[in-house]
């Protein structure tokens, strides 16, 4: 399978040149901290699995990791002009929310297969309390297939008035030791929902408590 979503960050042109001033805009706009950043694998593909509390998380992941991230978004996105071509340029692919979408998910295993970074939120959606909702069962479905290291990175701070100046807030990001699906016990009769919420455990382990829901 061939595009953007499975091409290395060299062939991503237009990641190369905006991202570096992208970043810099956004962080000198909104201040990061970045934790466990020695967590992230050096070679090879993974997923980066995540909490999801803003429209701001997927750029600001990929602004604290420094890595060419391909996430799934909403199919509707990819039909606005401007926004959709630049999200297709960066290596990111749309997905049918709500329903099951085969394609989105063996797109998904084709980018880990060419040893790329995938971002997933496995919630589904963003959560407007910031409490952590129940993981759905398709991370479990990825995890198994690809058999790729999971990645638990957690990020807080990311709601209400972003952009100021002088900067008002702090976006924190936490990166925690890979996982697989098989050390989290998949070969052992876990079921799909079960594996789904071993790995978001993981990422409430990052969390506040205030944040974790019902993984507390």
């Amino acid at each position: 399978m061939t595009g953007p979503p499975v091409w290395p960050r060299e062939r991503l042109w237009l990641w190369r040149i905006g991202f570096p001033i992208a970043r810099a805009i956004a962080t000198a706009l909104v201040p990061m901290r970045v934790e466990g950043l020695e967590h992230l694998p050096t070679r090879g593909g993974y997923i980066v699995v995540a909490d999801h509390i803003s429209w701001y998380d997927p750029p600001a992941i990929e602004f604290a990791l420094r890595v060419p991230i391909r996430y799934m978004a909403k199919r509707e996105v990819f039909s606005v002009p401007i926004v959709g071509a630049v999200l297709r340029a960066i290596g990111n692919f749309p997905v049918r929310r709500g329903e099951s979408d085969r394609g989105a998910l063996e797109m998904a295993l084709a980018v880990v297969a060419a040893g790329q970074p995938l971002g997933y939120f496995p919630e589904g959606t963003r959560s407007k309390d910031e409490r952590l909702r129940q993981a759905k069962p398709g991370i479990a479905f990825l995890a198994r297939r690809s058999g790729a290291p999971l990645v638990p990175v957690a990020i807080s701070g990311s709601r209400g008035r972003l952009f100021s100046f002088p900067p008002r807030q702090r976006i924190t990001v936490r990166v925690g030791e890979a996982v697989t699906a098989a050390s989290l016990g998949a070969s052992e009769g876990m079921d799909d929902q079960a594996l789904a919420d071993a790995i978001m455990l993981r990422v409430a382990a990052l969390l506040p408590e205030r944040m974790r829901g019902m993984y507390s």
